[in-house]
């Protein structure tokens, strides 16, 4: 059974394949279930989140990680253990005692040194160096005798910059991928076919390189160089890893690693790694540890193991003492560190002071303009009061001018009827021969004056 957290999906899918291939029938635990151990489980691999959901005791159980090596052990406690050390660094990797592991595994030199440092006997101690799968990461075409495309795989992100300013001044066309950038491949082996040079550590370099890439190893941690076939062997010892990072990695150093591209001697690289790191050795490798460990089955002790598990609690089970499970849940940020939590609150506060601020002034220039606006009303309302004063003054004296005129059109209309009425008696009364006489006089009096 192949046991572990996320972060050795690759190591876990290459073993769980090339088992199976060697007529191995292999169960993969791991509490959680990503894309890749989904992959796994479509293409027939038996593929568990929850340990009570496996029933068939393993011959063996292959940890990678203490947490998850830990939870196997409670259910199979029986089944010897062998449990491989992949980081020199982080808590969750480094190996700690229990009878219930027969042998150990380092990935390289470094974690080989960490074993060591942490008690594990030298005579159960192997190192088995990490390798790459031929049939799925084929040799891409003989590379140009210029560079054109670059890949840069990384975790981390603090190199970005000086990695993307490098690649400008020889015009290479950078393309990213990693958690770092937030583009992860499901498909690296076909993605590097199409890459001159690739920038990457570890894992990724071994794969970048076997693929038949030239290959500058560098991340945020530090810088190592260009991968040439004078330093691979060396190099691979330390899986292309933390060790060998030992210069910062600027545009300087990364310019000058690109300038050593040569096609030729990453050919031999790659021949290399072809002939020495390809997963026939390293199953062979694996085979041989799991039976010694099958071997010493009968050696474990009911009470040994007992006593153990109480020591694997103490250090892993959530207390209020700081050990290992506190460092582990910090690493792999389960749980924020306190200084980091309290640091990213103090930000939070400092931000909320700095908008409490904004908008104070904010509603303090409100409150000024609020002010001259009720100002202009109250100027605008007294202007309106006034202006409606005069509206009804004027129509009071439109309501006077009209009453004057009703009575004026009121005598003038009298006037006339009088006057009518007069005529009509002037011409009842004298006879029309006196007007005319009356209308004759007249004219001879107007000629005269003439």
């Amino acid at each position: 059974m192949l046991a572990g957290n996320s972060g050795t999906e690759n190591v876990v899918e290459l073993l769980a394949d090339a088992l199976r291939s060697a007529g191995h029938d292999t169960m993969i635990f791991a509490p959680t279930i990503g894309e890749q151990a989904k992959r796994m489980a479509y293409r027939g691999h038996r593929v568990y989140d929850r340990i009570s959901q496996i029933h068939d005791r393993p011959d063996v159980i292959h940890a990678h990680h203490i947490s998850a090596c830990f939870i196997a052990m409670a259910k199979f406690p029986d089944t010897p253990v062998v449990y491989t050390c992949h980081s020199a660094f982080f808590e969750i990797e480094a190996p700690l005692f229990h009878p219930q592991i027969k042998r150990w595994v380092g990935v390289d030199e470094a974690c080989e040194d960490k074993c060591l440092a942490r008690g594990v006997p030298e005579a159960q101690l192997s190192v088995i160096l990490n390798s790459v799968d031929p049939a799925r990461f084929k040799m891409r075409d003989a590379l140009p005798e210029k560079p054109q495309r670059a890949l840069l795989l990384t975790k981390n992100t603090a190199h970005l910059q000086s990695v993307r300013d490098a690649c400008s001044t020889f015009n290479l066309q950078l393309d990213e991928l990693g958690p770092a950038v937030g583009k992860v491949s499901t498909n690296l082996a076909n993605e590097l076919l199409g890459y001159d040079i690739v920038f990457a550590t570890a894992r990724m370099a071994l794969e970048a390189a076997f693929v038949g890439c030239a290959v500058v190893v560098c991340d945020e941690r530090g810088f190592a160089g260009y991968l040439a076939s004078s330093n691979v062997k060396d190099w691979r010892k330390n899986n292309f890893g933390v060790r060998l990072l030992r210069r910062p990695t600027t545009r300087a150093l990364i310019t000058e690693a690109i300038e050593k591209y040569d096609a030729a001697d990453a050919f031999k690289v790659t021949a290399h790694l072809r002939e020495t790191a390809s997963t026939d050795d390293y199953v062979a490798a694996y085979t041989s540890v799991y039976e010694a460990a099958i071997r010493l089955a009968s050696t474990i002790d009911p009470v040994q193991i007992a006593d153990a598990n109480a020591r694997w609690m103490e250090e892993l089970i959530v207390t209020g003492e700081e050990r290992i499970w506190y460092k582990i849940a910090s690493e792999m940020c389960w749980m924020p560190r306190y200084e980091s939590e309290y640091s990213r609150m103090s930000e939070n506060i400092s931000a909320l002071v700095s908008h409490s601020d904004e908008a104070t002034k904010t509603i303090s220039a409100l409150s000024s303009r609020t002010a001259l606006i009720v100002e202009s009303l109250s100027a605008a309302a007294a202007q309106t009061n006034h202006a409606v004063a005069q509206i009804d003054f004027l129509s009071r004296q439109t309501s006077d001018l009209s009453n004057e005129l009703n009575a004026i059109q009121d005598h003038t209309a009298k006037s006339y009827n009088i006057l009518f009425n007069l005529k009509l008696a002037y011409q009842t009364l004298v006879p029309s021969i006196f007007r005319r006489m009356n209308a004759v006089r007249r004219q001879r009096i107007s000629r005269e004056k003439d």
